[in-house]
């Protein structure tokens, strides 16, 4: 079965020059073969993606959208993001909201985003990922006010330094707590970032 779709390269993998992790908006996260050498990770690709045997092959993909403006102001940030999608989001799984999460991050890539709004980012990205820290007393009042804020929100929040240490405690917790923490090559963003 052939279905037409569209995606974002999250990682190339080191196996083969080919085979990709892909967001796809239908299907979620999935590992796939693409025949061009082209993919670049980050790109919003729109292709025919078909099941063969344990995993996706693309074909006839087309280029549709580079960020080059968000990985020009911060490609830490930009590659941190999509490093916590590859690995909070099991592949197969198609977790609901990430891919236009992602998508907004894209369209929004234009405005210069504060410390604070990309931090606020991380909280609803983890958040959609089911990312939650283990230890009690991380979920406060601050942060759950934010975790009800919309995202198109995130050029005008101001947050006190208390909610703000409070943010970068959780999302710390979130992270170092993942299995995988010590293959994680952008985590200095939040170590870069707090607040002090």
């Amino acid at each position: 079965m052939v279905f037409n779709s569209a995606g974002i390269i999250l990682k190339k993998m080191a196996q083969s020059p080919y085979k990709i992790a892909l967001l796809d908006k239908k299907q979620g996260r999935i590992e796939s073969i693409i025949y061009s050498s082209e993919s670049v990770v980050g790109s919003l690709i729109t292709y025919s993606l078909k099941k063969q045997q344990g995993y996706y092959a693309i074909s006839d993909n087309q280029l549709l959208y580079m960020p080059l403006s968000l990985g020009k102001t911060d490609l830490l940030f930009f590659h941190h993001v999509l490093e916590l999608i590859y690995y909070f989001a099991p592949t197969g799984s198609c977790v609901s909201g990430v891919f236009d999460l992602l998508a907004f991050l894209y369209t929004a890539e234009h405005m210069l985003m504060s410390v604070q709004c990309k931090k606020f980012f991380l909280l609803k990205l983890l958040t959609l990922l089911g990312a939650s820290p283990d230890w009690q007393g991380l979920c406060t009042v601050g942060i759950n006010q934010l975790n009800q804020m919309a995202v198109t929100q995130c050029d005008s929040i101001i947050m006190d330094t208390t909610t703000e240490k409070e943010l970068d405690r959780w999302l710390w917790c979130c992270v170092w707590q993942h299995p995988y923490v010590n293959e994680f090559k952008t985590v200095h963003f939040l170590e870069k970032n707090r607040t002090l």
